[in-house]
Order: structure tokens, then sequence, then C-alpha cells
């Protein structure tokens, strides 16, 4: 496990990270409501305490959690179980998804991508590998519209452009749109986001 990630799962471990906000993100839920996840099965990157994850199964979607904190994926459990809903969470480096032998019609990211920074190819050709063909990729990710953030400058990544974002996956998916949304947090303060949505190639 890289430093980065060690420091994300004594996170999970020791406090509360403040994207955990104990439901789902609005932009996933408002996603939903519009008919813009495709179904039946979800893969959820980067799932955290699971609350998209198990929001998904709640709405009937065959849901699919990974995320490289081992104590994250304790709390998800734990959630999915009280919550009376099926999910499927594994721990799981992102780079490593394409390893998984299930195949899904909807893949989302909520909050990983834009710290990945130098892994960023070797994770968008792991989304492909475990993409179903025509599948849909849905990604929500820091925007520069808000400028840098101040809040643990060390640990948060730069804010992304849509260019960045169009440059990043311009192999192997076709971006649909891309949108302001925001990514709730349980501090003061939200985070003004990029609402992408794509479609692999293959």
């Amino acid at each position: 496990m890289s430093i980065k990630n060690l420091l994300f799962d004594l996170w999970y471990r020791f406090g509360k990270p403040p994207w955990i906000i104990d439901q789902a993100q609005p932009d996933l839920i408002a996603a939903v409501e519009k008919g813009e996840v495709c179904g039946p099965t979800v893969l959820d990157v980067g799932c955290g305490a699971g609350n998209n994850a198990i929001y998904l199964a709640s709405r009937g979607f065959d849901v699919t959690g990974v995320d490289v904190s081992a104590k994250a994926i304790s709390i998800a459990k734990q959630k999915a179980s009280e919550a009376e809903v099926d999910v499927t969470f594994i721990t799981l480096d992102a780079l490593k998804i394409g390893t998984l032998a299930k195949r899904f019609d909807t893949i989302i990211d909520f909050g990983l991508f834009h710290n990945l920074k130098g892994d960023r190819e070797r994770y968008v050709r792991a989304l492909s590998a475990v993409c179903a063909s025509k599948g849909q990729f849905l990604m929500l990710c820091f925007s520069d519209q808000a400028g840098e953030y101040g809040v643990y400058p060390h640990f948060y990544p730069k804010p992304m452009s849509q260019d960045e974002i169009r440059a990043s996956f311009s192999e192997g998916w076709q971006i649909e749109w891309i949108r302001l949304g925001g990514i709730q947090s349980n501090m003061s303060e939200n985070y003004s986001s990029w609402l992408t949505a794509m479609t692999s190639n293959k």
C-alpha cells in the first residue's frame, strides 16, 4: 500500500473524512432520478464508507463497491447490513479493478480520479478493462471553477479543468457531457466539481 493510501486508511480508522456525509452525494441522486445511470450492474470505485453504493442498491441496481481502505470497506459492509441492502464490497486498489471477473454497465467515481495524479493513465486502462461494451462511466471530480481548496492542502489535489478531463479520456472513451456539480462535505464548505458522463468505445 502506498503512503497516500495508508494515510487514507488511517483517516477512516481514526477520523471522519470530509466526503463522508452519511448519505449518497446529491449529484448521484439527481443523476439516478434523471435516468442517467444505466444498469443493472454498477461498480463504485473508491466507494469509501459505501453511501453511494448503498443508495444505488436501494434503487434496484446490482452494485459492487471497491476501496483501497480495509477500514472503509468494513464500515460500508456494516452500513449495508443496517440498511438491509445487498452490496458486494471488496478491498481493492482502484488501479487493479481490471482483475475483477465481472463487467459493469456503469462505473461511478465520485471523488477518486483527482487524487491519482501520475497514475491516471493506468486507472483509465483499468476502467476500460472492467467496463462492459458500450458501458458508461460517471465521474465527479474537483473543478477549477472555484480555484484551489484550502482544506488539507497536502492531501487534496489541484482542481481539474475540462481540458484535463478530455485529455485523460481521449482514448477509448466518448465524453457525452460535462456539467458543473458539487461534492458535498461534512464541513462548512462543499467543493465545486465537474460531473462527467462518458461511454466506452469498445
